[in-house]
Order: C-alpha cells, then sequence, then structure tokens
C-alpha cells in the first residue's frame, strides 16, 4: 500500500496501528474542526516515521454527498496503490468514504483493534493478523504526549532481588506494614534510624542521606539508596514494575513523567503496552480509599490512550465499599498485592 486514507477520530490507534503495520509512503488525513488537534498528533507520529502526510481539514462530518465528493476528488489524484482505512471518523463519513473506494474498486481495510486484526474488506474479504511495531513512545505521541523522563531503571532493578525474597518466601504482608511504620514515622526528619520488621526479615537504616534496606535472616543482603533517590512510597511501583517485567515479560516505564504539546506536565506511576493497549497504573501504598485518586488516574488514561487504554490502581490496602463501586463505574480495575491471586494485567 502506497498511500491509505485515514479518517481521524479521538481514538487514534484506530489509524496508528494500520500505518506501522503497513507502513506505506504517504498518508492522507481527512478530519474535521472538532478533530484538528488529533490530525496534529497523527502527523507528527507519521512524519517521525518518514511518512509524508497530507491533510484534508475542516470537513463536515456530517454532510455525506459533500465528503464523498472530497473522497473521490482525492482518488483520482492518485494513480498508485491506495488504500482506506475506514475505522475512524463519524458513522456518516465511513459510509461516504466506503461508497467512493466500492465505485473504484479500491482496497477497504477496518482494524479491529479489539482481536488484533486487519480486515479487508473490498475489493476482497479476508482477515490478515495485526503486527505493528508499536512503542509507548509512539502511542503517547499519537495522543499529544512526550515522554520527559521516566525512573533509571538501573535503581529500579536493584530492587528485584528483595522482591524475589519476598515472594518466595510469602513476606509480603510484613514487608508492607515495615513502611507502614516507616512512613508513619516520618524518617525524613531523622539522621539516623533503624526500624526493624515484626519477625527481623527486614530492616529499614537511615545514615544521613543513605537509605539501607536489609532483608534475609540468614543470608543478609542490603540495597542501598541515596535519600534523594527515593520516597518511601516508590518500591510500590518498583513491585509493579517488577511483577510486569519478570512474571508477564513486557518492558514496563515507571516514575513517568509525560508533557503535552501545549507544555502541561503529568506523573504516571508504571506505564506499559501490551496487545497495543497502554495500561497506566497508580500506586498507592499509603491509602487506598480516596476517590480522588480514581478520577485523577481515569483523566491520565483518558488523554493519554483513549478508550482503548486501561486504568489499574495498584493498593497495599482493601478498599472500602464505595471505593470499589466508583472504580466500577469508571472501569479501573483495583489490585491488593496482599492477594495472591491477583492479574496485574
Amino acid at each position: 500500500m502506497n498511500t491509505i486514507f485515514c479518517l481521524v477520530s479521538r481514538q487514534s490507534m484506530a489509524n496508528v496501528l494500520p500505518i506501522l503495520m503497513f507502513q506505506p509512503k504517504q498518508v492522507v488525513l481527512f478530519s474535521t474542526p472538532e478533530e484538528c488537534r488529533s490530525a496534529d498528533n497523527l502527523e507528527k507520529l507519521f512524519k517521525s516515521k518518514n511518512i509524508i502526510v497530507q491533510r484534508k481539514d475542516g470537513l463536515n462530518a456530517y454532510d455525506f454527498t459533500e465528503f464523498k465528493n472530497v473522497i473521490n476528488n482525492e482518488i483520482n489524484k492518485f494513480h498508485d496503490d491506495v488504500c482506506l482505512n475506514v475505522t475512524g471518523g463519524t458513522k456518516l463519513m465511513a459510509l461516504a468514504a466506503y461508497e467512493a473506494f466500492k465505485e473504484h474498486n479500491k482496497k477497504i481495510i477496518y482494524c479491529d483493534t479489539e482481536h488484533q486484526n486487519i480486515i479487508f474488506l473490498s475489493p476482497e474479504y479476508k482477515i490478515e493478523n495485526l503486527k505493528a511495531d508499536l512503542t509507548i513512545k509512539d502511542y503517547l505521541l499519537s495522543y499529544g504526549y512526550q515522554i520527559k523522563e521516566s525512573k533509571n531503571v538501573n535503581l529500579v532493578e536493584k530492587f528485584f532481588p528483595l522482591f524475589e525474597f519476598i515472594l518466595a518466601n510469602n513476606l509480603i504482608y510484613e514487608f508492607v506494614l515495615l513502611f507502614k511504620e516507616i512512613r508513619e514515622r516520618h524518617v525524613e526528619d531523622y539522621p539516623k534510624i533503624t526500624i526493624t520488621s515484626r519477625s527481623k526479615n527486614f530492616i529499614f537504616s537511615k545514615n544521613f542521606d543513605m537509605y539501607n534496606i536489609i532483608f534475609g535472616i540468614q543470608n543478609k543482603r542490603t540495597i542501598s539508596i541515596q535519600s534523594y533517590e527515593y520516597k518511601s512510597g516508590d518500591w510500590l511501583e518498583y513491585y509493579v514494575y517488577y511483577i510486569l517485567k519478570k512474571h508477564y515479560k513486557l518492558n514496563p516505564l515507571t516514575g513517568v513523567k509525560i508533557v503535552s504539546d501545549k507544555n502541561v506536565e503529568n506523573e504516571i506511576d508504571v506505564l506499559v503496552l501490551k496487545d497495543y493497549k497502554l495500561y497506566s497504573y497508580s500506586c498507592k501504598s499509603g491509602k487506598s480509599d480516596n476517590q480522588y485518586d480514581l478520577f485523577q488516574l481515569e483523566t491520565l488514561r483518558n488523554i493519554t490512550s483513549g478508550t482503548f487504554g486501561k486504568g489499574i490502581f495498584v493498593s497495599s490496602k482493601k478498599a472500602n465499599r464505595k471505593f470499589l463501586e466508583r472504580a466500577k463505574e469508571l472501569s479501573i480495575k483495583i489490585i491488593n498485592i496482599l492477594d495472591k491471586q491477583e492479574q496485574y494485567i
């Protein structure tokens, strides 16, 4: 496919995935005034992939005849292999474009993101498995965001032996209680302090600017971190990162700061891609029933990944009934790390 026509909508993946799969030389974006910003985001992403982008902006999404005429005029400009991705736009836009392409006997495809298929609707019907080299960076860029920074992988992976020890010995509850005490005693206010967990499997110590976490009774091992690198709640983000990396074989990011094209910054605890869906995790090791946290997560999920994205709230506490009901209304999954049966994705 040398040229693909895309009907712009706010659900960017419907247009992004076929382009990344087929890698055409050029893309023509058809957008309404309401979707101009979405078209801007797609244009930036596609140009970053060295794809030529043409624009047809300011179109009336509800004038069937006029929109079909626009599509016909554009088809006539191309004598090469041109294809329509009919997935985006309004229903009237899709119908008008489909009819125009059908009359010219040109290729028409539909992106079935739910089942990860590309469906060829014309000139002959067939289905291909979706195969696109999509990254978190690509996903965010298609919604107008860029990654400003994320946590250093070397720092996060320092905790891997600790998490392996916790899971191998079923000590997550003892570890959670230790960090609850660390938080409640405000260790940052002391130049030196030592806190030992109930069964003495863990020792936390602060020596001026250095934090140490000692674990294991017989074969003691130590994690040492500069105090400026770490906050008491960071361990839960790192734990989710560890689970996604080691148990699910994925490539997450943690401590992610993103910035929009309007220079608006947001932070997301953990991000990961699976099956072309972006999962956003909010990790709270302290109070778990603040509904504001759910609304914040839902907002971040919506602005960075649209309806294809997933929001997951992770806590070390059991949530109350009202909190769980609100999460269900917002389609946010709740994970309690003390529950061994939890699925993290």
